[in-house]
């Protein structure tokens, strides 16, 4: 039966809020996630990174 995929934040790296979450696999994706993102509370594009759990 194969591993469930965690539940990770997405954190603004401009205003450090949490914006979003998803699923990464363990295995496939070693580094962490980034990602362009829209922040709503900076209202503009940011990149979005992993954040500690």
């Amino acid at each position: 039966m194969p591993a469930k995929k965690p539940f990770i934040k997405i954190q603004c790296s401009e205003c450090k809020r949490v914006n979003y979450f998803t699923r990464k696999s363990k295995i496939l994706a070693e580094k962490k996630l980034e990602l362009k993102k829209y922040c709503r509370w900076c209202k503009k594009h940011t990149l979005h990174k992993e954040a500690k759990r």
